[in-house]
């Protein structure tokens, strides 16, 4: 898998992923084309639609579904993986990403 590596912000908020409403992990940092998720198990394959569950209300919604496409992930020592994913939304999500990443990401 392609691995590059672009200035994401660190979310200070606890933004679960899932997949078919079955959690996968969780947003370590995003921008709105792309993430990284950290997780137990094995880490998504193939592109598939990902929901994102915000801990609040941001832009009048509190989940964001995009298509996410792996790019790569590493296996950690303690049993956990960690990813990044392209992202593919529509205009109103890449903005609602965008204004995630503003807000609530270390800069």
């Amino acid at each position: 898998m392609e691995r590059r590596r672009f200035r994401r912000p660190r979310l200070r908020l606890n933004v679960q992923a899932s997949i078919h409403r079955q959690p996968v992990g969780h947003v370590l940092n995003l921008t709105d084309e792309g993430l990284c998720l950290t997780g137990r198990g094995t880490p998504p394959q193939g592109c598939q639609p990902l929901l994102l569950q915000l801990p609040l209300t941001l832009s009048g919604c509190r989940e964001l579904t995009v298509m996410a496409e792996p790019r790569w992930h590493d296996y950690l020592p303690n049993g956990h993986w960690r990813g990044g994913f392209k992202l593919q939304s529509d205009a109103k999500t890449a903005a609602a990403l965008t204004t995630l990443a503003s807000r609530y990401g270390d800069n």
